[in-house]
C-alpha cells in the first residue's frame, strides 16, 4: 500500500469511530432515577434550609447529583404539555422543593395527595433564590416516585 493510502485509510476509521461515538452520545437515556443510587437522602425541610443558608455552598454539594428527599406534598401541578411537578416542604413555609416527574414515571402523579408523606429521588439542578420574600426553590429534575 502507498502512503497515501493508508493516511486516507486512518482518516476514514478515525471518522468512523467520530460518527459511532456520536450517534451513541445522540441516543443514550438517561438513567432510571428510581434505580439509580442516591448520593444524598436529606428530607425536604432541611433541603431548603442548607440552599437558603449558603447557597453556593449548597449548589456545590448537590447540583448534579442524585438526591433523596422526604417530606410533605404540597401540591401536584401539570403544565400545558402534560408534564407534572410535585411540590414538596413545609405547608407553612413559601420555600419548597419542586420535583419535576420524569416522564417514565407521569402516571405516579395520580398516587400523589397535597398533605401526604411522600419520597422522591431526582437530579438536583438548582436553586431559585427569592429576594422578595415571595419563597425560593430548590429544582430537582427527573424524579421518580420512591415512596408514596
Amino acid at each position: 500500500m502507498t502512503k497515501k493510502k493508508i493516511i486516507v485509510l486512518a482518516i476514514l476509521v478515525v471518522v468512523a469511530i467520530g460518527a459511532w461515538y456520536g450517534y451513541s452520545e445522540y441516543n443514550r437515556k438517561n438513567k432510571d432515577m428510581k434505580h439509580a443510587k442516591p448520593d444524598f437522602i436529606i428530607s425536604a425541610t432541611d433541603l431548603i434550609a442548607e440552599f437558603a443558608s449558603n447557597d453556593s455552598l449548597a449548589a456545590a454539594k448537590y447540583n448534579g447529583q442524585v438526591v433523596e428527599i422526604g417530606g410533605r406534598v404540597k401540591a401536584v401541578e401539570e403544565d400545558d404539555q402534560g408534564y407534572f411537578t410535585v411540590v414538596i416542604g413545609d405547608s407553612t413555609s413559601l420555600s419548597s422543593v419542586r420535583c419535576a416527574l420524569d416522564t417514565i414515571h407521569h402516571s405516579d402523579a395520580a398516587l400523589l395527595r397535597a398533605g401526604s408523606s411522600t419520597t422522591l429521588r431526582g437530579a438536583c439542578t438548582g436553586f431559585n433564590k427569592d429576594e422578595m420574600g415571595l419563597g425560593s426553590d430548590v429544582i430537582i429534575n427527573r424524579c421518580a416516585l420512591i415512596k408514596p
